[in-house]
């Protein structure tokens, strides 16, 4: 029976740098600060998605008013009232 082949050196089961071999080497301080810095942008976009959506509710508002606006102005063209007398 041959002998079992010897796995190559670049295949991931020898590698020393794969991704369990980074894990070990990763700072405490360093791996701190990158959750941070990823909550925080986490809790940037939370905020750019609330303002976005607050603008879009206050146009849809103004949208509202603007043709409540439109409606009653045309409503009082079309229907004129009766006639002023000069004095």
């Amino acid at each position: 029976m041959p002998a079992p082949k010897k796995p190559s050196p670049s295949s991931p089961a020898t590698s020393r740098h794969g991704p369990a071999a980074r894990a070990t080497h990763v700072n405490p301080a360093v791996a701190a600060r990158v959750r941070q810095l990823a909550a925080q942008a986490e809790h940037h976009r939370a905020i750019a998605e609330f303002r976005a959506r607050r603008a879009a509710d206050q146009q849809a508002r103004i949208d509202a008013l603007l043709l409540e606006a439109i409606a009653a102005l045309a409503s009082l063209l079309s229907n004129p009232g009766p006639p002023r007398q000069a004095t």
